[in-house]
């Protein structure tokens, strides 16, 4: 009886140490906007590796995950979820409503074709991601200055499940 008990009172420990520490590298969000449509839809619930960049940085494509204290479709103070599209070292511009990066266009994961401003070159620097939504007309990005380029270590984490 006694074995017992301790079996389940093990079992029981190493569950919670399990759930503490998952809940350490993955936290769960919520998609309240239409920002990365089609791959991520409104109302999808996303779960986030936090310790995704601690080793390395991010990689052109990835999906971050970052906070944001300005106000726009997902609300203010809010989680944003955007695509990586330039890293460190990188040269972005924007000219005639297309993406270059590195001199070669970028037109991946677009939802379709979109009027976008013009932007001059602008070279990432060390730790320094360029961030796109998907659906680039209905949200705010790296584009817009309330956004702008951002740092990795601003980085939430990278969505690995959705």
């Amino acid at each position: 009886m006694i074995k017992r008990v301790l079996l389940y009172l093990a079992a029981a420990v190493a569950g919670i140490a399990l759930a503490v520490f998952a809940s350490q590298v993955f936290c769960i969000t919520e998609v309240n906007g239409t920002a990365m449509e089609p791959a991520i839809g409104e109302d999808s619930s996303l779960l986030v590796n936090r310790w995704a960049y601690r080793e390395k940085e991010p990689v052109v494509g990835d999906i971050v995950a970052f906070r944001s204290d300005i106000y726009g479709e997902e609300g203010e103070g809010s989680v944003l979820v955007r695509r990586v599209a330039g890293v460190s070292g990188d040269v972005v511009e924007i000219k005639e409503n297309i993406l270059y990066r590195n001199g070669k266009p970028y037109t991946e994961h677009m939802k379709e074709p979109v009027h976008m401003d013009d932007m001059d070159e602008i070279r990432l620097g060390d730790g320094e991601i360029f961030l796109l939504s998907d659906n680039r007309k209905s949200s705010l990005d790296s584009r817009n200055e309330a956004i702008g380029i951002i740092e990795t270590e601003d980085c939430i984490g990278k969505v690995c499940f959705k």
